[in-house]
């Protein structure tokens, strides 16, 4: 019995020493950074084609929405010199995609050119919760994080379309689109190396990945002119708003009122990136 109050008195002693080096260490932080993203696991989503009288070329314009700018804020908490864990609020400032058609020929000694323009682009809101797993150095810390993204955005699609003849414009037509609603739900993981300049201030790089795709719950037509003059009023609800939904029936003997919104299935787009980001950690 002795010796078990002995063992017993060395593990909670043991145990006290444990909580109180990890309560010596243990420390908060902010991380504020950004960096530059590139797409990857694109979809072929448009195309550029191009047509000379009777030859023409088509090729595939690849699609990423996750590519582009990101600034971010991290609140985090390290439990001692190895575990932590982290959460970021980020903001994705996406990339301009284009596709272009161009159609030139002539016919009875008039030049007719037409020519169309798609473009897509996405903002995000995201929060990432994250595991960290570092190496404790002094100076240069590696570490990698492992968690999961939750994005909260919308996509802008544009479409333009003009018409000339012998090099004047006869007709221009400009529509857009908004889609945002619902929330995108992906995983993030990253490797990055910390430098600690002193106890309270370190710089970092970091090389993340996210897998991530996001369907939007509606849709809105926001600018619609021919010529300059402004269509929208003249369009049925179903012609400028649409409802993105798991499933459809459609009743050819009751169709859907034109006074409500059209339903389409929903599209998944591809949000997949891989960036580096830079930026200093304040630790207190």
């Amino acid at each position: 019995m002795k010796k078990l109050n002995v063992v017993a008195k060395k593990v909670a002693l043991l145990m006290f020493i444990s909580l109180f080096s990890i309560a010596a260490y243990s420390q908060f932080y902010i991380n504020v950074g950004g960096g530059y993203n590139l797409g990857i696991a694109t979809q072929s989503l448009l195309n550029n084609d191009e047509s000379t009288n009777n030859i023409t070329k088509i090729e595939n314009v690849k699609v990423s929405l996750g590519k582009g700018l990101n600034f971010g804020l991290n609140l985090g908490y390290m439990f001692n010199g190895n575990i932590g864990i982290d959460l970021q609020c980020s903001y994705l400032l996406g990339d301009e995609t284009t596709s272009e058609s161009k159609d030139n020929y002539t016919f009875l000694n008039i030049n007719f050119y037409d020519y169309e323009k798609i473009s897509i682009k996405s903002q995000m809101f995201r929060v990432n919760p994250s595991i960290i797993i570092a190496s404790g150095f002094d100076k240069l810390d590696p570490y990698a994080k492992f968690g999961v993204i939750l994005g909260f955005g919308s996509i802008t699609l544009n479409y333009l379309y003009e018409e000339y003849e012998n090099n004047q414009l006869q007709d221009k037509e400009v529509v857009k689109w908004k889609m945002d609603g619902g929330m995108a739900f992906g995983i993030s993981s990253a490797l990055g190396l910390m430098y600690h300049i002193s106890d309270l201030i370190s710089v970092y790089g970091e090389l993340n990945l996210v897998g991530m795709s996001y369907a939007p719950k509606k849709g809105k037509m926001t600018e619609y002119t021919i010529n300059g003059a402004d269509q929208l009023p003249g369009l049925t609800t179903d012609d400028k708003e649409i409802d993105f939904v798991d499933d459809i029936t459609y009743d050819y003997d009751n169709p859907p009122s034109s006074a409500e919104p059209m339903k389409e299935l929903k599209f998944y787009f591809p949000y997949s990136s891989i960036g580096l980001n830079i930026g200093v950690r304040f630790s207190f």
